[in-house]
């Protein structure tokens, strides 16, 4: 009988150490490419330059929450995506509140400040920053596997909106392997997928 109730409590930990849908403190990194559709990154280099085709950028990304005290945490996130003569960059940084919180599903929202950064050879770099806002619904489909759906507004000259798709496997108490896809309009549409690892913690 023993026996039987230890085997029982080590599977729960198990279990509990790869739910992360009510988890909001974690770092992760990777590789993230866009595509940019035929004048879509007019508005990132102040309409100075307008790709008359579709453009794919790609580079590296860095995401990071953390989980201050109860419901609150701050979020922070920065890319940079480049293709020979043109570079897209940005930097966030915001804090959030948890509406709803369990192992199965939370329902986060968070506002902060957005930055980009765009430039091409022999040409000025353009900067601009604004503010977003954003909502998203965390939901442990199955054991290891956690979706993040999120959609993010950003205040900018030509407004942006950003629908997200997250997919976090975890394979144990820390490390997890990170899938996902963005659809953005800002002036035309941008797609954009990434591939990285996350690490959680508590």
């Amino acid at each position: 009988m023993n026996k039987l109730l230890l085997a029982f409590l080590l599977s729960s930990n198990v279990y509990a150490s790869t739910d992360i849908a009510d988890n909001f403190s974690h770092i992760g990194f990777g590789y993230k490419s866009t595509n940019y559709s035929s004048g879509s990154m007019a508005p990132y280099f102040d309409n100075k330059y307008n790709n008359n085709e579709d453009k794919d950028l790609a580079g590296l990304y860095l995401d990071a929450s953390a989980n201050v005290v109860g419901d609150v945490f701050i979020e922070g996130y920065a890319d940079f995506r480049t293709r020979f003569s043109s570079d897209v960059d940005s930097w966030s940084a915001g804090v959030g509140y948890v509406l709803k919180r369990s192992p199965a599903f939370s329902v986060p929202i968070s506002c902060g400040v957005i930055n980009y950064t765009a430039q091409r050879q022999e040409q000025p770099s353009f900067n601009e920053t604004s503010g977003y806002c954003k909502v998203g619904i965390k939901s442990q489909i199955a054991r290891k596997w956690m979706v993040d759906l999120s959609y993010q507004y950003e205040a900018v000259e030509e407004n942006k909106n950003t629908l997200g798709l997250k997919n976090v496997f975890q394979l144990g108490s820390t490390f997890g392997l990170v899938a996902g896809l963005e659809y953005a309009n800002r002036v035309d549409r941008e797609f954009s997928y990434n591939l990285g690892v996350q690490f959680s913690f508590e």
